[in-house]
């Protein structure tokens, strides 16, 4: 016998199992805090902004890193050009622990971050100890790592080096992976191109010249495999999606005027592409179409790595793929559902905010690096398709990620608070975070970059060269070489945050003017709340670009502050149509010092950094600063910012730079060379996105796995679901175990739309997770039951925010229309009455919990429960059919 369930009446408890948990006292290394919808909120209250502090807490921690001594490596560096592995104590500091051959296996991933982050660190801060890291790091991989020249790859880079002495020379037996010298290779042409260094670029040429000579031209196979010398790998040598990492290594070099022997790197490219777009993107949901990246396993599995290269790829070349917006939004999305298969890992929306592993694979509770990498991506892909779920998605994951941080440098990831990954692992506690970081501050500046500062947060092109001064920002990009006309010719747009209007912005010193939109050359200005202003500046074909405006910040020269010791003073003078720069106060003298007085929340050390340059202590308010000053650089670079603090308290404070009498060892003197400080105050409140999260319907189709969303009779689109967890084991593909991606059954009856209720998921337990806005919706849930099997084993208990509103459907008795008087059939087979037919529920009035809507689905006498679709939509959805239930 059946009963029909009134959900206002059914019990309003679920047992806690079915329920993901959304919650929780702390995250990571800081107690949570929520906003007034309940949705993850910054913990950090700074006047700056949670990611402007951890951007400083990364460099800060780069550039204090002990360095290597000559008795136990090749050359005297920074520890983390040799080894990956570390410690850091609870007041921040860091010791370098032994390591063995295999653990230097990491060497190429780790340069790629440090490269690529500290490059575009610079454009945002305009600290030249970028280029003094970036130099260490590209010469010893030039040095140390490249295979010898007899070596059937001659001069290549060895970036997995899993053989060979740490601290030495790369032992060419090495696993040699290609996906990986791809993406070291993009990271080494934009530090050659931000550092003029020709010695690099050589060095990259000759890296893509030899992935072009030597790729497969055979029909049907990749064109890469995964290893230079699969004989020294105990796997299979198969590649993927890592593709993605040659192309952007290969376009980098293309609009740099580099194609190739006879344009070999072009055709390279084009075959790349190739690959991907007809034999990779069909297959999206393959298991490993989005793997075999991570250098120590096979890596059979989909991993945030790829997924965010090959997702970016896409948005970034529309014209070669025409199907990117639902390409990039599937792919992104599927590595959800993939990642958070692991019941060890939790992977969930914990406060309103996605989080998840690296894998399926690995590694535990630590659910903070996978969204910090992804999360700029999604921002990426709503600042392009204007997709408020897409911008929110991105917003709340950063803003979760980034509770990882102390002050200290220490990083707890595990999202109960301790370390599991970022104890050990260095590229990723911060290089990894450095780069993630300032990318989404990129994509979303008018939150995420500091308030009345002036950053440059986003360029086309590579900024080579930058001053912030009060009212003035000066910098010169790398023009784009290459072809004209091809699929990688685009304008070259840079993107500004600005403590004032600008009131003159000029290109290789002549005027752009203001324009509604950057379609041509000029610059157009959006004023955000607080005073600030978003500033797009396009310049095709001119590389000086200059903003001067009335800035509220104060200057102070060098000249009128509190100096002790000797100081020698060095008059300056600025380019021609800039205002001069003040006057330089040299000291090479021990103990010797410049001291400021200021009140406000934000100071800047300006300064120059040279071959000669030495360090310096920093006292702030009397306690000394973990980060020295480094001035050493390969070449001469003045006007910068040496040192900088931001969401300090309100109020008076001091500021002390003592001389130490030191240098790194490969700088050729000790002398700090100041010009400035310039100050201001901040608000203490920064914006950060409360409120926010699509208001529209949401169409999700659960087991379809068409990359294009099916249409409906009514002109509804509805994208292959995705946003759920269903727990199923370590490693296991949630497609494969959970997804009808077949249709279950042609013929379904009582609906226009057939399609709808032909696939769906099945399990034992999983639930949906739609991030939505403010508000009050439906929810409605399809149905069309297929299986022919005992009804127990098929009933469906569905929980909606933790409040179950169903207990045990029988969904087709509901399909059906039976009543509670009508009793089963008596055949030991019977075909059971309503199968194959489609049956909506309706729920309205649901508000969300924490910004989402959870919709959980489970069977508990030992069969699974499905669901074919769900919609959900602001206001009234209409009214469903009653449900018919098992009886208690």
């Amino acid at each position: 016998m059946r009963q029909i369930c009134c959900p206002a009446l059914v019990s309003m408890s679920i047992a806690a199992a079915a329920l993901p948990a959304t919650r929780q006292a702390r995250y990571y290394a800081h107690p949570a805090v929520e906003d007034s919808h309940g949705v993850i909120a910054p913990w950090y209250r700074g006047g700056n902004g949670q990611l402007d502090h951890r951007v400083r807490v990364a460099a800060e921690t780069l550039k204090r890193y002990p360095w290597s001594g000559r008795e136990q490596a090749v050359a005297s560096l920074p520890e983390f050009v040799f080894s990956g592995a570390w410690r850091i104590a609870d007041d921040g500091t860091i010791t370098i622990p032994p390591i063995n051959d295999w653990a230097n296996g990491d060497l190429g991933q780790r340069a790629a971050y440090v490269l690529s982050g500290l490059v575009d660190y610079y454009r945002y801060s305009g600290d030249p100890a970028a280029l003094a890291l970036i130099t260490a790091q590209a010469d010893a991989l030039l040095d140390y790592c490249q295979t010898p020249p007899e070596h059937p790859w001659p001069l290549f880079l060895v970036s997995v080096p899993v053989r060979g002495r740490p601290y030495g020379r790369c032992d060419p037996h090495g696993f040699i992976q290609l996906d990986i010298v791809g993406e070291a290779g993009l990271a080494l042409v934009r530090a050659a191109q931000l550092c003029g260094n020709e010695r690099w670029m050589q060095a990259a040429r000759h890296w893509a010249d030899l992935l072009a000579e030597k790729r497969n031209r055979r029909p049907g196979v990749p064109p890469w495999p995964r290893y230079a010398n699969p004989e020294d790998v105990s796997w299979e040598d198969r590649a993927t999606g890592g593709v993605a990492f040659l192309l952007e290594f290969f376009d980098a070099l293309i609009r740099d005027g580099y194609t190739g022997r006879e344009n070999a790197i072009v055709e390279a490219r084009q075959a790349g592409v190739a690959y991907l777009r007809d034999v990779l993107l069909p297959d999206w949901t393959g298991h490993d179409t989005w793997g075999r990246n991570y250098w120590d396993w096979p890596c059979p599995v989909q991993v945030e790595n790829v997924t965010e290269f090959v997702a970016r790829y896409l948005m970034e070349h529309p014209e070669e793929f025409a199907g990117w917006r639902t390409d990039a939004r599937n792919i992104l999305t599927l590595f959800l559902n993939r990642t958070s298969v692991a019941p060890g890992s939790g992977g969930d929306v914990y406060s309103g905010a996605w989080a998840y592993p690296e894998s399926s694979a690995c590694c535990g509770r630590s659910l903070w690096y996978g969204p910090m990498e992804l999360a700029p991506v999604y921002m990426q892909y709503g600042a392009l398709t204007g997709d408020e779920w897409a911008r929110e998605m991105g917003r709340r994951q950063m803003i979760l990620a980034t509770y990882d941080a102390h002050d200290t440098g220490v990083v707890e990831d595990n999202i109960d608070g301790g370390a599991i990954v970022a104890g050990d692992w260095f590229k990723i506690a911060h290089p990894m975070a450095l780069k993630h970081c300032v990318n989404a501050i990129a994509w979303m500046p008018e939150l995420f970059a500091a308030p009345r500062e002036n950053h440059i947060v986003r360029s086309t092109s590579v900024v080579s060269q930058v001053t912030y001064r009060k009212g003035l920002v000066r910098y010169r990009t790398v023009r784009p070489a290459g072809p004209r006309g091809g699929p990688l010719d685009r304008p070259e747009i840079d993107v500004l945050r600005l403590a004032f209007r600008p009131q003159r912005v000029a290109a290789d010193a002549g005027e752009l003017r203001e324009r509604s939109d950057a379609a041509a050359n000029g610059y157009v200005v959006r004023a955000l709340p607080g005073g600030d202003y978003l500033v797009t500046v396009r310049h095709d074909g001119l590389a000086e670009v200059t903003v001067e405006g009335d800035d509220a910040q104060e200057e102070l020269p060098a000249a009128s502050l509190r100096r002790t010791g000797r100081w020698a003073r060095a008059a300056r003078t600025g380019p021609a149509g800039t205002p001069s720069e003040p006057d330089e106060y040299v000291s090479a003298e021990a103990q010797a010092s410049i001291e400021c007085q200021f009140d406000g929340t934000q100071i800047r050390v300006i300064g120059s950094a040279s071959p000669e340059g030495g360090r310096a202590d920093v006292y702030l308010d009397g306690r000394k600063q973990l980060a020295p000053i480094d001035t050493w650089c390969p070449a001469a670079r003045s006007g910068h910012v040496i040192y900088y603090r931001s969401g300090l308290p309100a109020g008076p404070h001091t500021l002390r730079i003592v001389v130490r009498g030191d240098r790194n060892p490969l700088s050729q003197g000790n002398q700090v060379a100041i010009q400035a400080v310039q100050y201001a105050s901040a608000p203490a409140d920064p914006p950060f996105g409360e409120g926010g999260g699509p208001t529209g319907p949401q169409r999700l189709l659960f087991g379809y796995t068409g990359r294009n969303d099916m249409i409906d009779s009514k002109g509804h689109a509805w994208r292959p679901a995705t946003e759920f967890v269903v727990r199923l084991g370590d490693a296991v593909d949630s497609v494969e175990a959970a997804w009808y991606t077949r249709p279950r059954q042609i013929v379904i009856e009582g609906t226009d739309d057939p399609e709808l209720y032909r696939y769906g998921v099945h399990g034992r337990e999983f639930w949906a997770n739609l991030t939505v806005g403010p508000g009050t919706y439906y929810v409605r849930l399809k149905f069309a039951e297929t299986r022919n099997i005992e009804p127990r084993l098929r009933a469906v208990t569905i929980a909606i925010n933790g409040r179950e509103v169903v207990r045990d459907l029988d969904i087709a008795a509901t399909a059906a229309g039976l009543t509670r008087s009508e009793t089963r059939p008596a055949s030991p087979a019977p075909k059971w009455a309503g199968l194959c037919r489609a049956v909506d529920l309706v729920f309205n009035g649901v508000q969300p919990a924490n910004g989402v809507i959870c919709v959980a689905f489970r069977n508990t006498h030992g069969g699974e429960a499905i669901v074919q679709a769900i919609e959900i939509g602001a206001g009234d959805g209409g009214k469903g059919v009653a449900p018919v239930c098992l009886p208690p």
